[in-house]
């Protein structure tokens, strides 16, 4: 057996415990890791998709990645999604969305989120600085090798990971080597920018026909801004009122997210609609994504039906595909509310509900995050009245009871 001095031995306690010191810190570095959710969003969908996949490659596994190709809709998905950081095409930043500039209007609501921007000029550092990114890169040219600047974005997401903020929470365990389903995503509450009040409008609200029976049924449709629209109405409702369906261009999973959050925070009851359900008072039914929604009546009941089809209007689910059998189904008995949205889906659907005699309501131009939906149903005739987004909750309670 070596006999060994005092120093040998006081060198190899001094290794073992420097050894031990690293095993741990990379531990709890692959741990921390594994809660990277990274949010892309650029308009170029080729890039958009190139980057996505090699963010996916290279990361650690157990890292969740998402994207949008437009502001306001990945406002909405950011408001689910709880990102450790964003990476945003720095054309998009000057982009006015909500009156504001959309760079520093992500700064504002995700202020201790880490926001990296890349783009073509070598210029743009100093102009995303002034705006709020905590980085920038530059991009490669069209036809010029992307590796570096791949690995680059990489290298730059993971030294910013490594200095959490007070903000960020370690989420469910995913597991190595494993792809990150979007079943398990937390639901989150980052921060919002509070919607101003807005004064009650001064003409009268409308009231159901003489002749009709009571409303029993809500129908409502939103797409681009809706999310917030609806959270803003929805939470502002108690018992007692009709069943509520709700038609929101979401993405799979994020419907299931959308509704149990707004589960969370409101007076009613939220679920994700499924074929089968029975339309409950006090009740509110979001259509699941990638998947049309319709009622049929069985007796006095309402039920759903939530299945996949054709796009209508370039999307599933379609409010335009709802309202249409709510208006044959329910008739004067519904109440049908178009918010926020680009495109004009919904519009001819809420139509036919005017035209069965049920009250249809619109979201005005000035609280609208995109007057296009509300205002192709306003300009056919098929909004009764327009009101701003705090009043339709007033005027629900006033139509219904």
């Amino acid at each position: 057996m070596k006999n060994y001095s005092s120093a040998h031995k006081q060198d190899f306690v001094v290794q073992w415990y420097n050894s031990m010191i690293i095993h741990c810190l990379i531990a709890d570095l692959e741990e921390f890791m594994q809660d990277l959710r990274v949010f892309v969003i650029d308009n170029s969908i080729i890039f958009q998709n190139s980057l996505v996949q090699e963010l996916t490659k290279k990361l650690p596994s157990g890292s969740l990645v998402e994207h949008a190709a437009q502001p306001a809709d990945a406002l909405d998905k950011l408001s689910m999604f709880n990102p450790t950081t964003i990476v945003l095409n720095f054309a998009l930043g000057s982009l006015l969305v909500k009156q504001e500039k959309f760079l520093p209007l992500l700064v504002k609501t995700f202020p201790k989120v880490p926001i990296i921007t890349y783009g073509i000029l070598e210029s743009g550092e100093k102009a995303a600085k002034i705006l709020g990114a905590s980085h920038y890169l530059k991009k490669p040219s069209i036809g010029q090798p992307a590796d570096a600047f791949y690995d680059n974005l990489v290298s730059t997401l993971l030294a910013a990971q490594s200095k959490p903020s007070p903000t960020f929470t370690h989420s469910t365990s995913i597991g190595s080597n494993a792809a990150a389903p979007r079943s398990i995503w937390p639901v989150s509450k980052p921060v919002q920018t509070p919607l101003k009040s807005v004064p009650s409008p001064s003409a009268p609200i409308i009231m159901p026909s003489a002749n009709a029976g009571p409303i029993d049924l809500i129908a409502i449709g939103a797409s681009t801004g809706g999310t917030e629209a609806l959270s803003a109405i929805i939470t502002r409702l108690e018992p007692p009122l009709p069943g509520i369906v709700i038609v929101q261009h979401i993405p799979p999973m994020f419907s299931r997210l959308f509704s149990e959050r707004l589960n969370s925070e409101c007076k009613l009851t939220v679920k994700e609609a499924a074929s089968g359900d029975v339309v409950m008072p006090n009740h509110v039914y979001i259509a699941p994504g990638a998947k049309h929604m319709t009622i049929s009546r069985m007796g006095s009941r309402y039920i759903l039906d939530c299945k996949p089809g054709p796009p209508v209007h370039s999307v599933c689910p379609s409010v335009d595909v709802l309202f249409d059998t709510v208006a044959d189904v329910a008739g004067s008995r519904a109440l049908g509310i178009i918010l926020t949205g680009i495109g004009r889906d919904g519009a001819a659907g809420l139509l036919k509900m005017r035209q069965k005699g049920s009250p249809t309501i619109g979201q005005d131009a000035a609280t609208s995050t995109v007057y296009g939906m509300p205002k192709s149903a306003f300009e056919i005739g098929a909004v009764q009245q327009q009101l701003p987004l705090l009043s339709i909750p007033q005027a629900i309670y006033k139509i219904v009871r």
